[in-house]
Protein backbone atom coordinates (compact mmCIF):
# COMPACT_ATOMS: atom_id res chain seq x y z
CA UNK A 1 0.00 0.00 0.00
CA UNK A 2 1.11 3.50 -0.88
CA UNK A 3 1.93 5.79 2.24
CA UNK A 4 -0.73 7.91 2.85
CA UNK A 5 0.14 11.88 2.51
CA UNK A 6 -0.76 14.44 5.66
CA UNK A 7 -0.89 17.88 5.15
CA UNK A 8 -0.26 20.94 7.70
CA UNK A 9 0.03 24.81 7.27
CA UNK A 10 -1.08 28.10 8.75
CA UNK A 11 -3.13 28.63 5.68
CA UNK A 12 -6.18 28.58 7.71
CA UNK A 13 -9.47 26.86 5.92
CA UNK A 14 -11.09 30.25 4.19
CA UNK A 15 -9.68 29.56 1.23
CA UNK A 16 -8.38 26.85 -1.11
CA UNK A 17 -4.32 26.98 -0.28
CA UNK A 18 -4.88 23.77 1.59
CA UNK A 19 -7.21 22.43 -1.45
CA UNK A 20 -4.65 23.22 -3.57
CA UNK A 21 -2.22 21.84 -2.04
CA UNK A 22 -4.20 18.45 -2.06
CA UNK A 23 -5.07 18.67 -5.78
CA UNK A 24 -1.37 18.28 -6.94
CA UNK A 25 -1.17 15.50 -5.15
CA UNK A 26 -4.53 13.77 -6.19
CA UNK A 27 -3.31 14.69 -10.29
CA UNK A 28 -0.14 13.01 -9.73
CA UNK A 29 -1.76 9.92 -8.36
CA UNK A 30 -5.43 9.31 -7.39
CA UNK A 31 -4.88 6.41 -4.99
CA UNK A 32 -2.78 8.09 -2.54
CA UNK A 33 -4.72 8.70 0.32
CA UNK A 34 -4.02 12.69 1.45
CA UNK A 35 -5.43 13.61 5.23
CA UNK A 36 -4.99 17.39 6.66
CA UNK A 37 -3.63 17.17 10.29
CA UNK A 38 -3.97 21.25 10.92
CA UNK A 39 -4.37 24.35 8.87
CA UNK A 40 -4.59 26.70 12.33
CA UNK A 41 -1.20 26.97 13.13
CA UNK A 42 -0.63 30.35 14.10
CA UNK A 43 0.94 32.37 11.38
CA UNK A 44 4.53 32.43 10.99
CA UNK A 45 4.73 29.70 14.10
CA UNK A 46 7.49 27.40 13.00
CA UNK A 47 7.81 26.53 16.73
CA UNK A 48 3.70 25.70 17.12
CA UNK A 49 4.39 23.69 13.72
CA UNK A 50 7.38 21.88 15.44
CA UNK A 51 5.51 20.91 18.52
CA UNK A 52 2.33 19.87 16.56
CA UNK A 53 4.48 17.04 14.71
CA UNK A 54 6.23 15.84 17.59
CA UNK A 55 3.02 15.10 19.36
CA UNK A 56 1.00 13.45 16.17
CA UNK A 57 3.35 11.53 13.62
CA UNK A 58 3.80 8.98 16.09
CA UNK A 59 0.24 7.63 15.65
CA UNK A 60 0.31 7.76 11.88
CA UNK A 61 1.54 4.47 10.12
CA UNK A 62 5.19 4.37 9.81
CA UNK A 63 6.01 5.79 6.49
CA UNK A 64 3.51 8.29 6.50
CA UNK A 65 4.62 11.41 4.53
CA UNK A 66 4.15 14.69 6.05
CA UNK A 67 4.31 17.87 4.12
CA UNK A 68 4.47 21.22 6.79
CA UNK A 69 4.33 24.35 5.54
CA UNK A 70 4.52 27.47 7.95
CA UNK A 71 6.75 29.47 5.67
CA UNK A 72 7.50 33.23 6.33
CA UNK A 73 10.56 33.13 4.08
CA UNK A 74 9.24 31.38 1.08
CA UNK A 75 10.82 32.96 -1.70
CA UNK A 76 14.36 33.44 0.10
CA UNK A 77 17.33 31.17 -0.14
CA UNK A 78 15.99 29.11 2.95
CA UNK A 79 16.20 25.59 2.15
CA UNK A 80 13.77 23.02 1.26
CA UNK A 81 14.21 19.60 2.42
CA UNK A 82 12.67 16.27 2.98
CA UNK A 83 13.40 15.08 6.33
CA UNK A 84 13.56 10.86 6.90
CA UNK A 85 12.74 9.85 10.69
CA UNK A 86 13.85 7.06 12.34
CA UNK A 87 10.16 5.04 11.83
CA UNK A 88 10.51 5.40 8.15
CA UNK A 89 7.95 8.53 8.34
CA UNK A 90 9.55 12.01 6.26
CA UNK A 91 8.84 15.66 6.45
CA UNK A 92 8.58 18.04 3.92
CA UNK A 93 8.85 21.42 5.32
CA UNK A 94 10.95 24.67 4.56
CA UNK A 95 14.35 24.35 7.09
CA UNK A 96 13.55 27.36 8.91
CA UNK A 97 13.21 25.59 12.73
CA UNK A 98 10.04 23.55 12.02
CA UNK A 99 12.26 20.63 12.59
CA UNK A 100 13.37 21.37 15.94
CA UNK A 101 11.03 19.13 17.84
CA UNK A 102 11.61 16.18 15.76
CA UNK A 103 15.59 16.38 15.40
CA UNK A 104 16.39 13.54 17.61
CA UNK A 105 14.35 11.46 15.69
CA UNK A 106 15.93 12.52 12.23
CA UNK A 107 18.34 9.98 10.26
CA UNK A 108 19.03 11.31 7.04
CA UNK A 109 17.54 14.96 5.74
CA UNK A 110 18.20 16.24 1.65
CA UNK A 111 17.23 19.54 -0.31
CA UNK A 112 14.65 19.32 -2.38
CA UNK A 113 16.18 19.66 -6.24
CA UNK A 114 13.40 21.82 -7.87
CA UNK A 115 15.29 21.57 -11.38
CA UNK A 116 13.21 17.75 -10.69
CA UNK A 117 10.66 18.13 -7.84
CA UNK A 118 8.74 21.18 -9.07
CA UNK A 119 5.38 21.48 -10.92
CA UNK A 120 5.53 22.09 -13.98
CA UNK A 121 5.05 25.60 -15.35
CA UNK A 122 5.58 27.10 -11.89
CA UNK A 123 8.66 28.19 -11.89
CA UNK A 124 7.60 32.20 -12.05
CA UNK A 125 5.71 31.22 -8.74
CA UNK A 126 7.51 32.41 -5.61
CA UNK A 127 4.86 32.47 -2.80
CA UNK A 128 3.25 29.19 -3.11
CA UNK A 129 5.87 26.40 -2.57
CA UNK A 130 3.68 24.72 -0.16
CA UNK A 131 1.43 23.50 -3.74
CA UNK A 132 4.40 23.84 -6.64
CA UNK A 133 7.73 22.23 -4.72
CA UNK A 134 6.46 20.65 -0.82
CA UNK A 135 3.34 19.25 -2.61
CA UNK A 136 4.50 18.09 -5.31
CA UNK A 137 7.10 16.27 -3.98
CA UNK A 138 5.29 15.42 -1.88
CA UNK A 139 2.97 13.14 -4.19
CA UNK A 140 5.80 12.34 -6.16
CA UNK A 141 7.46 10.37 -2.91
CA UNK A 142 4.37 8.82 -2.02
CA UNK A 143 3.20 7.78 -5.45
CA UNK A 144 7.46 5.87 -6.15
CA UNK A 145 8.00 8.02 -8.90
CA UNK A 146 10.96 8.67 -6.90
CA UNK A 147 12.65 7.19 -3.84
CA UNK A 148 14.04 9.53 -0.93
CA UNK A 149 17.36 9.74 -2.55
CA UNK A 150 15.47 11.25 -5.62
CA UNK A 151 14.05 14.09 -3.42
CA UNK A 152 17.34 15.69 -3.75
CA UNK A 153 20.79 16.17 -2.37
CA UNK A 154 21.86 14.90 0.67
CA UNK A 155 23.33 17.45 3.56
CA UNK A 156 24.46 17.15 6.67
CA UNK A 157 21.84 16.60 9.70
CA UNK A 158 23.71 18.85 11.84
CA UNK A 159 22.97 21.62 9.48
CA UNK A 160 19.32 21.67 10.37
CA UNK A 161 18.22 24.94 11.69
CA UNK A 162 16.73 23.72 14.81
CA UNK A 163 15.75 26.46 17.66
CA UNK A 164 16.76 25.25 21.32
CA UNK A 165 14.62 22.81 22.98
CA UNK A 166 12.92 23.52 26.28
CA UNK A 167 14.29 21.98 29.60
CA UNK A 168 13.05 21.11 32.79
CA UNK A 169 15.04 20.70 36.19
CA UNK A 170 14.69 20.06 39.79
CA UNK A 171 16.23 22.83 42.09
CA UNK A 172 16.07 22.58 46.05
CA UNK A 173 12.21 20.79 45.65
CA UNK A 174 11.08 23.12 43.06
CA UNK A 175 10.25 22.15 39.28
CA UNK A 176 11.34 24.34 37.05
CA UNK A 177 10.72 24.42 33.02
CA UNK A 178 9.43 27.13 30.58
CA UNK A 179 6.34 27.52 28.83
CA UNK A 180 6.02 25.42 26.02
CA UNK A 181 2.69 25.73 24.08
CA UNK A 182 -0.49 28.32 24.38
CA UNK A 183 -2.25 28.38 20.92
CA UNK A 184 -4.14 25.61 21.15
CA UNK A 185 -8.00 25.52 21.13
CA UNK A 186 -9.15 25.54 24.18
CA UNK A 187 -6.19 27.94 25.94
CA UNK A 188 -4.16 25.58 28.08
CA UNK A 189 -0.74 26.46 28.55
CA UNK A 190 2.08 23.27 28.48
CA UNK A 191 4.93 23.37 30.22
CA UNK A 192 8.31 21.33 29.78
CA UNK A 193 7.59 19.81 32.75
CA UNK A 194 7.25 15.75 32.73
CA UNK A 195 4.33 14.75 34.86
CA UNK A 196 6.47 12.22 36.57
CA UNK A 197 8.56 15.15 37.78
CA UNK A 198 5.83 16.37 39.47
CA UNK A 199 5.45 13.48 41.24
CA UNK A 200 8.98 13.39 42.42
CA UNK A 201 9.24 16.73 44.30
CA UNK A 202 6.30 15.27 46.35
CA UNK A 203 2.78 16.41 44.81
CA UNK A 204 0.46 13.74 44.29
CA UNK A 205 -3.14 13.33 42.33
CA UNK A 206 -5.09 15.76 44.36
CA UNK A 207 -2.85 17.59 46.58
CA UNK A 208 -2.10 21.40 45.52
CA UNK A 209 0.70 23.35 44.05
CA UNK A 210 2.29 26.35 43.92
CA UNK A 211 2.37 27.80 40.39
CA UNK A 212 4.44 30.81 39.64
CA UNK A 213 4.70 32.36 35.82
CA UNK A 214 7.23 34.85 35.58
CA UNK A 215 9.11 36.56 32.52
CA UNK A 216 12.98 38.65 33.00
CA UNK A 217 12.01 38.25 37.09
CA UNK A 218 8.75 39.79 36.65
CA UNK A 219 6.19 37.17 38.46
CA UNK A 220 3.11 37.51 36.18
CA UNK A 221 1.25 35.02 37.96
CA UNK A 222 1.46 33.26 41.46
CA UNK A 223 -1.21 30.74 42.69
CA UNK A 224 -2.40 27.57 43.77
CA UNK A 225 -3.98 24.98 41.89
CA UNK A 226 -4.85 21.27 42.25
CA UNK A 227 -2.64 19.05 40.53
CA UNK A 228 -5.36 15.96 38.79
CA UNK A 229 -5.12 14.02 35.80
CA UNK A 230 -7.52 16.33 33.77
CA UNK A 231 -8.98 19.93 34.20
CA UNK A 232 -12.76 17.76 35.47
CA UNK A 233 -11.33 17.13 38.74
CA UNK A 234 -12.15 21.07 39.79
CA UNK A 235 -15.51 23.39 39.35
CA UNK A 236 -16.26 24.88 36.07
CA UNK A 237 -14.08 27.88 36.12
CA UNK A 238 -11.21 27.05 38.25
CA UNK A 239 -7.91 26.55 37.49
CA UNK A 240 -5.83 23.20 37.52
CA UNK A 241 -2.26 21.61 36.59
CA UNK A 242 -3.28 18.35 35.18
CA UNK A 243 -1.06 15.51 33.19
CA UNK A 244 -1.48 15.69 29.82
CA UNK A 245 -1.82 13.51 27.20
CA UNK A 246 2.44 13.72 25.87
CA UNK A 247 3.52 12.88 29.51
CA UNK A 248 4.44 16.70 30.37
CA UNK A 249 2.29 18.98 32.79
CA UNK A 250 -0.15 21.80 31.21
CA UNK A 251 -2.35 24.41 33.11
CA UNK A 252 -6.03 24.38 32.42
CA UNK A 253 -9.11 26.15 33.52
CA UNK A 254 -12.14 23.86 33.60
CA UNK A 255 -14.46 24.91 30.76
CA UNK A 256 -12.47 28.31 30.24
CA UNK A 257 -9.58 29.43 28.62
CA UNK A 258 -6.65 30.00 31.01
CA UNK A 259 -4.27 31.71 28.62
CA UNK A 260 -7.58 34.61 27.81
CA UNK A 261 -8.45 34.73 31.46
CA UNK A 262 -5.31 34.74 33.11
CA UNK A 263 -1.92 35.29 30.99
CA UNK A 264 -3.34 36.52 27.64
CA UNK A 265 0.23 38.16 26.90
CA UNK A 266 1.02 34.37 26.46
CA UNK A 267 -1.00 34.57 23.28
CA UNK A 268 1.06 37.19 21.44
CA UNK A 269 4.30 35.52 22.07
CA UNK A 270 6.20 33.60 19.69
CA UNK A 271 8.90 32.63 21.89
CA UNK A 272 6.96 30.99 24.75
CA UNK A 273 10.75 29.85 26.14
CA UNK A 274 10.38 33.32 27.86
CA UNK A 275 8.11 32.15 30.31
CA UNK A 276 9.71 30.21 33.21
CA UNK A 277 7.37 28.18 35.30
CA UNK A 278 8.01 26.88 38.85
CA UNK A 279 6.12 24.62 40.88
CA UNK A 280 6.10 23.26 44.00
CA UNK A 281 3.74 21.77 47.05
CA UNK A 282 1.91 24.64 48.45
CA UNK A 283 3.58 25.94 51.68
CA UNK A 284 6.54 25.69 50.17
CA UNK A 285 9.48 27.84 48.79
Amino acid sequence: MKPCVVLQSDFGVSTGLPASMTAVIAKIDPEIRIYDLCHEVREYDMRQAGRILLSTYPYWPDGTIFVSVVDPGVGTSRRSCAALLDNGSVIITPDNGTLSYVYDHITEVREIDETVNRLPGSDTHHTFHGRDVYAYTAGRLASGIITFAGVGPAYPVEEIVHFAMPVSQIVDGTAVGEVTGAHDHFGNVGISIPNEMIKEIGIGLGDYARVVIEKDGTVLYDKPMMFHRSFGWVAPGEPILNESSNDYVEISINQGSFCELELPELLGSYDLSAYKVKISPVGEE
